[in-house]
């Protein structure tokens, strides 16, 4: 089923019903007065359907588990990959009333989600083809690629933007070619900046309301050892000449990208467990573990797979692949227990993204103390080149004069950041 075609089983969902299940798609909690034990079977469930080990044994659900796990599935947006895993394992499930009740309550939303990811997908292959057809190859690295790649199915995941891999080379390129296709980078600062900065330029279109991330590093450079030039060696082709990640890139992707996130996101740390799962016989995991050590994401990983084996437990015992590396990171290194303690993850709490004390700590989840020091002087004192592309400045005697813009500029960013969350 392509794109089109998704888009239009969503628009022919009755508008009444949509309504009313948008309505309520937040819900105000669920107030449960069971015991622990019945409170922890509940949760169960959810972690369960967002597990990628299929579901092979019949399973008897209540009304009140789905409830709890439809809250769960909307706090942590995983809410497609909750429905489409009941869908396609519906008979495993009884009562067959409760499920079908389920289903019928949620399907609408559930086709909101698949209209829009059609409608990510069309816009997806918009840009890779306006890239193309000046000779800029790029790889779409999240959202639909995703789903379809470690779930199956591109509708069990949805993504507030369009993330998309160029090569360093080419973005200022595509930066151009993208302003005079009409699309608007949100920020005025030279590209240049960017490159030594940060990991990507955001665009927004203004015909679909929908933003664009190009991408031409997964993260902060300063942070990880893994240029854009190394990464495009781990770009493959897939079917129909489409250019894809391996699954050892994708992988470090993922990881990179959770850090990033401040390792807070449960949706991030799934599509995780789920390439354990989907890559189990197609990673040399020797071979992927000194990949972690040299790109700096052993403590990353360690971090990552301590919050893996919390919220899944005993459910992750035929993940061989995630079993051997754990034990090779944890006999060669440590992560140290305050920060796999503070980086737990609480199915109960709703993190708040880029929150000041989150992105603080997963500083020191970055290798090397030179590492940690360095991530934090380059925030008030780049490198002089950095200086010189913000500036337009070529001049080395207007360096310190710039060098005082910037740290005022940081300064005020920082003080309005924690106004905001005070």
């Amino acid at each position: 089923m392509d794109a089109e075609d998704r888009a239009r089983m969503a628009l022919q969902a009755p508008a009444a019903a949509k309504e009313n299940i948008c309505s309520n798609a937040a819900g105000a909690g669920i107030y449960l007065q069971n015991s622990s034990a019945a409170l922890k079977k509940m949760r169960s469930l959810f972690v369960r359907l967002i597990n990628p080990i299929p579901i092979t044994d019949p399973v008897e659900i209540s009304s009140d588990e789905l409830s709890l796990a439809r809250e769960l599935a909307f706090k942590h947006k995983v809410f497609p990959l909750v429905y489409s895993r009941i869908q396609s394992r519906q008979n495993f499930f009884y009562p067959a009333r409760v499920v079908d009740e389920f289903l019928g309550q949620n399907r609408n939303l559930y086709l909101k989600g698949v209209a829009l990811s059609a409608k990510m997908e069309g816009l997806e292959k918009e840009v890779s083809s306006l890239l193309a057809s000046e000779g800029i190859p790029s790889v779409v690295i999240r959202g639909n690629a995703i789903a379809e790649e470690l779930y199956g199915d591109p509708n069990s995941r949805t993504s507030s933007d369009i993330d998309i891999l160029i090569k360093i080379s080419d973005a200022l390129h595509a930066d151009q070619l993208l302003s005079d296709a009409g699309f608007h980078r949100n920020d005025s600062i030279p590209l240049k900046f960017w490159f030594y900065r940060i990991h990507h330029a955001v665009y927004h279109c203004p015909r679909t309301d929908n933003l664009i991330e190009i991408h031409w590093n997964f993260g902060i450079p300063s942070f990880f050892r893994l240029s854009s030039e190394e990464i495009w060696e781990g770009v493959i082709t897939a079917d129909s000449s489409r250019l894809r990640l391996s699954p050892e890139m994708s992988m470090l992707m993922l990881l990179i990208h959770h850090h990033m996130h401040s390792f807070r996101e449960l949706k991030i740390l799934a599509d995780i467990i789920w390439s354990f799962h989907k890559y189990e016989d197609n990673i040399d995991w020797d071979s992927f573990y000194r990949k972690l050590s040299k790109a700096g994401l052993i403590k990353t990983a360690l971090i990552t797979i301590s919050q893996i084996r919390s919220v899944w437990d005993e459910d992750i015992h035929d993940l061989k692949g995630l079993d051997l590396l754990y034990h090779k990171l944890q006999k060669n290194h440590r992560a140290g227990h305050i920060l796999k303690s503070f980086f737990e993850m609480d199915l109960n709490k709703e993190y708040r993204f880029q929150h000041a004390r989150d992105t603080l700590m997963a500083r020191f989840a970055l290798d090397g103390l030179s590492t940690i020091i360095r991530s934090y002087s380059k925030m008030l004192f780049p490198s002089p080149e950095v200086i010189k592309e913000l500036y337009e400045n070529k001049a080395s005697w207007s360096l310190p004069m710039n060098y005082l813009k910037f740290i005022r500029w940081r300064v005020k960013s920082w003080r309005n950041t924690h106004t905001s969350e005070v």
